[in-house]
């Protein structure tokens, strides 16, 4: 049949243009912000940490004062711990006084 239809002149070849058959190259993605918004992002950062600065800086006062008040704390159970051993053998250590008679005072 190829041989009939390659001698019948009535047929023509027929050339097909085929496309490049590669899939199309992607276009590289753009990066993920403009310099613009970087720049818009970069300024609510700011904005945000010294809002929260604000915000904590009191918090950071009053664990300071507690700070403070706990190292007293901690100074004076530190003095009650050394005299209360001294208080106890004091204790151990009293001797019994005579009572006074009443006669011999003179």
């Amino acid at each position: 049949m190829a041989e009939q239809r390659a001698n019948d002149p009535g047929e023509k070849l027929v050339f097909k243009v085929m496309e490049d058959a590669r899939p199309p190259v992607p276009e590289p993605e753009p990066g993920p912000f403009t310099e613009a918004q970087g720049d818009v992002f970069v300024e609510l950062r700011k904005e945000w940490r010294e809002e929260r600065d604000e915000a904590v800086a009191p918090l950071k006062a009053e664990i300071a004062d507690l700070k403070g008040k706990l190292d007293a704390v901690a100074e004076l159970k530190g003095k009650a711990d050394a005299l209360l051993p001294l208080l106890q053998g004091a204790k151990a250590e009293l001797i019994g006084l005579p009572r006074r008679r009443p006669s011999d005072a003179a």
